[in-house]
């Protein structure tokens, strides 16, 4: 069984324009969504066995306001993971060592809308698929299951999906 799961990162300032895009940081509004995020992921009591992270500022920022909630998880920062293209998500996520059973991936849209959508099977909730069809917001979350027993599956298989959880639903 595995299990992948996917925070995109939470509201970005855009008021420096200045600011490369993957420098630009949270912005208030973001903070107070991934401290609530941060509060959904204590409760729900999600055990990730590693989390990986885009090297984006906000996606940084994002995965250090949630920290507390994945205990002593470790986070690895993968530059491939700015990436907005969803085929290369899926391919980084299909390369993922199997000594690994529940991951967590922190980064940017398009790619995690798309790739949620890719991956989520006909078998899952159709008010999950149907809000996540219509929008996925900054700091949103999703979790997606599957009995495959290699990530190198991953772009084989559809998956349940079993969670998708917006900061304005908190």
């Amino acid at each position: 069984m595995k299990k992948i799961s996917f925070l995109r990162h939470a509201k970005s300032d855009w008021s420096s324009p200045l600011v490369s895009d993957h420098e630009r940081c949270l912005a208030d509004r973001g903070r107070k969504a991934s401290l609530k995020m941060k509060d959904f992921l204590t409760n729900k009591k999600n055990q990730f066995e590693i989390v990986f992270s885009s090297t984006a500022t906000r996606a940084v920022e994002t995965i250090e306001i949630v920290r507390p909630a994945l205990k002593n998880t470790d986070v690895i920062f993968n530059k491939d993971l700015y990436t907005f293209d969803d085929s290369v998500l899926i391919d980084i996520i299909s390369q993922i060592s199997d000594e690994y059973s529940s991951v967590l991936i922190v980064g940017h849209n398009p790619a995690i809308h798309e790739a949620v959508l890719r991956l989520s099977s006909s078998n899952s909730s159709s008010d999950l698929v149907y809000r996540l069809e219509t929008k996925y917001p900054t700091g949103a979350f999703s979790s997606l299951s599957s009995d495959i027993l290699s990530w190198s599956h991953t772009g084989d298989t559809l998956f349940e999906l079993t969670d998708f959880v917006c900061p304005k639903d908190l």
